[in-house]
């Protein structure tokens, strides 16, 4: 293997990840800006935007650098500027670039991972924009009622090196040129009274119309920093695949975005303010809050999680910072690997990587709502067993790996996990605020989250109006809560629409829709319950009992089990309150799986057929814009709540829909006619047996409609053909609604 060698360190570093777009990082000219002068006159009298790099072989790495690499401070007594000339070339960070490119040398990840070791050495470009004019705006007005938490927290920042300071906006200027100093504020932490922590503001100002200068991330986008995220559909496809037996354990690293090493020529868009009209620091690493700050540390995340997982430890998730370590038993080993080598198969076949936005994944086989096994990583290299080569007590030798083995790969690359959040391999182990249980393979909402979401609900209520930060903040929670709650996701349709209408005011507060608060109602009421739990998806078999339902506008309402049919005549004046052939289809949907549900199993998963776009994919995600087919959706969720069964939705052409004629008034034999079904109570006065006498409403008589013909379907049939093919591919079906 070659040494790992840098280039001179005034030399451009070019961090461009693969696949993404429109790259060049360090070699281009980053976007610049004239606005302005806020609090000073400063112009920029030369470019700090780097020079062409020279060859990486110019300079040679010892193959150890502790004094260089390590996450050490320099010492107090050195002069502000000496310190800051001394991190242009030895960037505060813990890890060890020598190890890391050996390791991606040694299992042919270099490729994937091209130039994270030289942006470990020389920084990080997270894509600053050029700064021509110096703008210092204040600081948050909250920083003057917290003084002791706000020194607090610069003092520990300086401590521990991060900040070099403190400056005038003379002296800075003379050693990294104009820049851009990021309001500081502090937020409350919910659940955690007492801590703030601090918010740099890289979004200020919000309006380049009503100020002098762009916001720092303005001028960045996020999707060209993409990295993996291990979602909920990803840990639940690793935990239903896992053996009897199975542990789990997490960790997390300590303080992430922060380990992350900036390039010097970004350093003016990281300048903090101090107290005082003149006083400044410079910050020298990655912050929460840039734009691409996740993405710099997922690509070097994305690189440890896959260096783990090609020494064979796995399988392994992540989601930011917290890691999910999963072990299995010994004896399972060889079949899961014979296993996992399908899944990489598979994987390949669809093409392997995809990039969206700013998410990297990776696509498997195909689920019943249309969307594919989303994987967090290749499957290409095997797990091993530790147990017989490493140290280890009698309880971790019966498992794949332990603690010691992630340690040791961990402690070579400068991984520093926060130990104090680490939580041991155990069978029910707390993530991403659920509680998984490997044993039951069941995951519920945490009891603390619980409380959490039930508090944000009562300060909803507390005003009368709300801003799209307010709106954001409780429709975040109560999607994430859908995940075990699928049903929930009908109940958020009307924060749904405030979010629309409120992208255009964020500031604006807005008054919520009319049914938001028994919305709120139901959400409160489930919250209360002690247990939310669901079972963790899984493969299913899918029953398939030729069930299909249809509606025409102008008769009525039919449905199809097998040969049995059952038909309903729609009455006068049902079109009042917007209701219309959406919600038509929606209840014969509903009276559809009335029909099947009460006589089948609990735990029972239904194919059902229908050829109505809104109907069938609305239910794909759990809910629909249209309000009243939105509450039909209410009706069915109650409903298959209470019997413990699923449904779920596929398309059929319209002209192969058995119910069309019934839904016409285009009858079978009453030999074939299946048992009398209640209508539901929403629904009098609405829809009416078909063989029941229409009543009166007027001196006009209102009798049933002619027998009608269906008008021709807009929608492709070819479509909806395909689509069911390649969802009933398999006799085994994925069932994973609502995971997104």
């Amino acid at each position: 293997m070659a040494p790992l060698s840098v280039p001179s360190v005034w030399g451009a570093t070019n961090t461009s990840m693969p696949n993404a777009q429109s790259q060049n990082f360090g070699t281009e000219r980053r976007p610049a800006y004239t606005g302005t002068i806020v609090g000073g006159s400063s112009c920029s009298t030369a470019s700090p935007s780097v020079s062409t790099s020279r060859p990486w072989q110019d300079v040679q790495i010892p193959p150890t650098c502790p004094a260089t690499y390590a996450q050490d401070v320099e010492p107090r007594a050195m002069v502000p500027s000496s310190v800051l000339r001394h991190r242009r070339t030895n960037p505060l960070t813990p890890y060890k670039p020598d190890v890391w490119h050996r390791q991606l040398d040694r299992f042919g990840l270099v490729k994937r991972y091209p130039d994270l070791c030289l942006s470990i050495i020389q920084g990080f470009d997270v894509r600053i924009p050029n700064i021509s004019k110096t703008y210092a705006p204040h600081n948050s007005s909250i920083i003057t009622k917290y003084p002791e938490v706000y020194e607090e927290i610069v003092e520990k920042e300086f401590k521990k090196g991060r900040y070099l300071g403190p400056f005038l906006r003379s002296e800075l200027e003379a050693l990294i040129g104009p820049f851009q100093s990021l309001p500081l504020s502090l937020v409350t932490k919910p659940g955690k009274p007492g801590k703030y922590p601090t918010v740099h503001d890289f979004s200020h100002p919000r309006s380049s119309n009503m100020n002098p200068v762009p916001s720092i991330n303005s001028a960045i986008n996020s999707h060209h920093f993409p990295c993996t995220w291990g979602t909920f559909s990803t840990v639940c496809l690793i935990i239903y695949c896992s053996p009897p037996g199975s542990q789990a354990s997490i960790r997390d690293v300590a303080e992430a975005y922060k380990t992350i090493p900036i390039h010097h020529n970004q350093w003016p868009g990281l300048v903090m303010q101090l107290q005082g009209e003149d006083s400044f620091a410079a910050n020298t690493n990655n912050s929460f809050g840039l734009a691409s700050a996740g993405g710099a540390h997922g690509l070097l995340a994305d690189a440890g999680a896959d260096i783990l997982r090609a020494n064979g430890i796995g399988p392994l998730s992540k989601w930011v910072d917290d890691h999910i370590f999963f072990r299995l038993p010994q004896q399972h080993l060889e079949a899961y690997n014979s296993q996992h080598h399908i899944w990489s198969q598979m994987i390949s076949k669809h093409g392997g990587r995809t990039h969206e936005g700013s998410r990297i994944w990776y696509r498997g086989d195909t689920m019943p709502d249309r969307h594919s096994e989303e994987y967090d990583k290749d499957m290409v290299f095997p797990l091993r067993d530790f147990s017989n080569t490493s140290t280890c007590s009698p309880t971790d030798a019966l498992y794949t790996y332990a603690d010691t083995d992630i340690d040791l790969i961990s402690e070579e690359l400068g991984i520093p996990w926060e130990s104090s959040k680490t939580i041991p391999f155990a069978m029910v182990i707390p993530y991403l605020g659920f509680l998984w249980d490997l044993d039951t393979h069941t995951v519920a909402i945490l009891t603390e989250k619980k409380a959490r979401y039930l508090s944000a609900i009562e300060e909803w209520h507390k005003k009368r109006t709300h801003t799209l930060d307010e709106v954001q903040g409780l429709y975040g929670k109560l999607l994430h809560a859908s995940l075990v709650i699928p049903a929930g996701q009908a109940y958020l349709t009307t924060l749904e629409t405030m979010l629309s209408g409120l992208n255009n005011h964020p500031f604006m507060p807005h008054t919520p829709p009319r049914t938001t608060a028994s919305d709120l109602q139901w959400w409160m009421t489930l919250l209360k319950s002690p247990n939310l739990s669901r079972a963790i998806p899984g493969p299913v078999p899918l029953m398939d009992l030729h069930t299909f339902s249809d509606a025409s506008s102008g008769f009525g309402i039919g449905i199809m089990i097998g040969d049995k049919w059952r038909a309903w005549c729609l009455l006068p004046g049902w079109k009042s309150d917007r209701w219309d052939i959406g919600w038509a289809e929606a209840v014969g949907f509903e009276l559809l799986t009335l029909a099947i549900i009460p006589s089948s199993n609990s735990g029972t998963h239904f194919k059902v057929y229908g050829d109505n776009k809104g109907v069938v994919e609305g239910w794909w995600k759990g809910c629909s814009r249209n309000k009243q087919t939105n509450a039909v959706f209410h009706c069915i969720h109650t409903f298959l709540r209470t019997q413990q069964c699923s449904v779920h939705t596929r398309y059929v052409p319209s002209k192969d829909n058995p119910a069309d004629e019934p839904s016409r008034g285009i009858y079978l034999p009453s030999t074939y006619l299946m048992p009398y079904i209640p209508i539901p109570p929403e629904l009098h006065g609405l829809i009416t047996d078909f063989n029941a006498k229409f009543p009166i409403t007027s001196t006009d008589q209102h009798l049933p409609p002619s027998t009608l013909s269906k008008p021709q379907c807009t929608l492709s049939d070819n479509k909806r053909a395909s689509v069911n093919a390649e969802l009933d591919r398999q006799g085994e079906e994925f069932f994973a609604s609502s995971f997104n």
